[in-house]
């Protein structure tokens, strides 16, 4: 049986042969709020990005440096720091994200589904046959539950119910969301799932 590779592996140079325009923040949206999920959407979807792509912490890191993104971003730690703001962590730190990190989050998960984007759209694929479509599942998944289960605090009623759910729902549904973050206006469309009006 064959077996197919769902990791992307790192680009020496990410900066250049880019389609994305960036700056170093996007504009605040008007009489809006940050979504109490925001952390926890922000940080499953950097999960997910850890799944799919060998060495995905250094590649962040680069990207961040080469799009111009704060010392939030300038190392693994502080980095790590950002995203103990899910509730759903073992190292939870009682901090919410500001508007300006969050911001940074989304421009960095935007610029990063570039080079994902082709095993993004392997594992949404309904054309391909199920049984190829299954494996590339049953390799995600697996993936991403390890990661979960040596991140997050098994004990929340909600991870452990992510474990066990086998229809992926909620992976397919990041899967999504990084789909649509990816290209032109991506990351405003990623970034309005992140604020709720008022």
């Amino acid at each position: 049986m064959k077996t197919f590779s769902l990791v992307a592996t790192q680009k020496k140079d990410e900066k250049n042969n880019s389609n994305f325009f960036y700056t170093s923040s996007i504009n605040k949206y008007a009489n809006c709020v940050i979504a109490n999920d925001a952390p926890r959407k922000l940080d499953f979807l950097v999960l997910v990005i850890e799944t799919l792509q060998i060495n995905a912490t250094e590649s962040l890191l680069i990207k961040a440096k080469n799009i111009g993104l704060s010392e939030d971003f300038c190392s693994r730690v502080n980095f790590w720091k950002l995203r103990t703001s899910n509730p759903l962590r073992k190292s939870y730190a009682f901090t919410s994200l500001s508007s300006q990190q969050i911001d940074s989050l989304v421009e960095l998960i935007s610029s990063m589904t570039e080079n994902l984007y082709p095993l993004i759209r392997q594992l949404l694929s309904s054309k391909e046959p199920r049984n190829i479509n299954e494996e590339r599942w049953n390799i995600f998944s697996s993936r991403l539950k390890s990661l979960i289960r040596e991140r997050m605090n098994v004990k929340r009623s909600y991870i452990d119910s992510l474990l066990k759910d086998e229809s992926n729902e909620f992976f397919r549904e990041l899967l999504v969301i990084l789909s649509l973050s990816c290209g032109p206006g991506g990351a405003t469309r990623l970034k309005a799932s992140m604020y709720h009006q008022i």
